[in-house]
């Protein structure tokens, strides 16, 4: 699979060949401004969707907005159970095809636009990101990998390419995980790692 950030519309049609495939696992998507999705598929049906601690209809919502993404597939056999809060007819159909019509023309008109802010935040704030203590960033992606799978490593990528504070990275990502709970307990081990380096 691609992993370079590519068209919102591109991205979903890989996802549909995963649906089609009759995937069981996790689709992690990453937007160029370093916010996550994950998809939750069990034998090509979608089970759960997450975008910015936005769930479901929401979350599908927020989706929607985004220029460019990356996609990742972790297969996974994960429990075939309801959701609390279904999606929508009208979200799953926008996730299983709907996207094509309205995203079609954004690819020329809207993606370009969103690129060009991008680089001048990205430059400002990754002025430092070689400084980072190499053990330091090994240190936080070994605690995010027993967390986030192997996901862990792309996130801790992009995180520190734009933060040069190992705690912002931590913090952010924290984010990534379902429940305050168990950002909390991240952090924590995350921090308690790090301490433990001086």
């Amino acid at each position: 699979m691609n992993h370079e950030f590519r068209p919102l519309i591109e991205v979903l049609r890989e996802f549909n060949v995963l649906v089609q495939q009759g995937a069981t696992g996790f689709v992690f998507l990453v937007t160029e401004e370093l916010h996550s999705g994950i998809i939750r598929l069990h034998g090509g049906q979608v089970k759960d969707v997450t975008f910015r601690m936005l769930r479901n209809d929401e979350a599908v919502q927020g989706l929607s907005m985004v220029a460019t993404a990356k996609l990742r597939f972790q297969p996974n056999d994960i429990p075939s159970y309801g959701n609390k809060i279904p999606l929508s007819p009208t979200s799953l159909n926008w996730l299983l095809g709907g996207f094509e019509q309205e995203l079609a023309g954004r690819v020329e008109t809207v993606a370009p636009v969103a690129a060009k802010p991008a680089p001048t935040a990205v430059a400002a704030a990754a002025v430092a990101p070689g400084r980072v203590d190499k053990r330091v960033r090994q240190t936080i992606e070994q605690v995010a990998l027993n967390y986030l799978g192997p996901i862990a490593a792309m996130l801790c990528e992009e995180a520190f390419e734009t933060r040069s504070d190992p705690r912002q990275v931590v913090g952010h990502l924290a984010t990534f995980l379902n429940s305050p709970q168990e950002s909390r307990q991240f952090i924590d081990e995350a921090h308690k790692a790090l301490d433990a380096m001086r």
